[in-house]
């Protein structure tokens, strides 16, 4: 059974794994990504940043579940950034990351938004284009090869 809800203390550490294991394992297959840029994309993924960024104000972070165990994190800012958004490589095309995306939309409803961007990699675009995002700039490098693809989506306001 999947669940999302809004992320707490308690999931530091499991979210970080999530977030780590999700880079690794699946963002690895991007051809343009080597250790070192991996090295840098994971530099600042731990316990205590997550702390840090679930504690800011202007932050809103989901945390996904399958059978009480978190397997996905969505991290919202108040500008509309998305800035993080992962999901465990063993629970990808279960529902879940839709389910996170659907709450941290919610969220943005909520703060009055008038839309949401991100930075998609290469590998993660299908998934961001059927969620009705479209490319809003030109491909930009992170983290030294890493190729990330910026992207806008509308929201209407209710």
């Amino acid at each position: 059974m999947i669940l999302v809800r809004a992320a707490a203390d308690l999931d530091a550490a499991r979210a970080v794994d999530v977030v780590r294991r999700s880079i690794a394992d699946l963002c690895r297959r991007d051809p343009c990504l080597g250790p070192d840029t991996l090295q840098r994309w994971l530099a600042n993924k731990t316990p205590e940043n997550f702390l840090a960024w679930i504690a800011h104000a202007q932050s809103y972070c989901a945390v996904g579940e399958i059978d009480g165990i978190p397997a996905g994190v969505g991290l919202l800012r108040r500008s509309g950034e998305i800035q993080l958004f992962y999901v465990a490589p063993e629970a990808q095309r279960q529902g879940l990351g839709r389910a996170i995306h659907d709450a941290v939309e919610a969220q943005a409803r909520h703060w009055n938004l008038d839309g949401l961007h991100l930075c998609s990699t290469t590998l993660a675009r299908p998934f961001y284009e059927a969620l009705g995002y479209r490319a809003c700039g030109p491909e930009r490098r992170l983290f030294g090869e890493l190729r990330c693809h910026p992207y806008r989506k509308p929201l209407e306001r209710i």
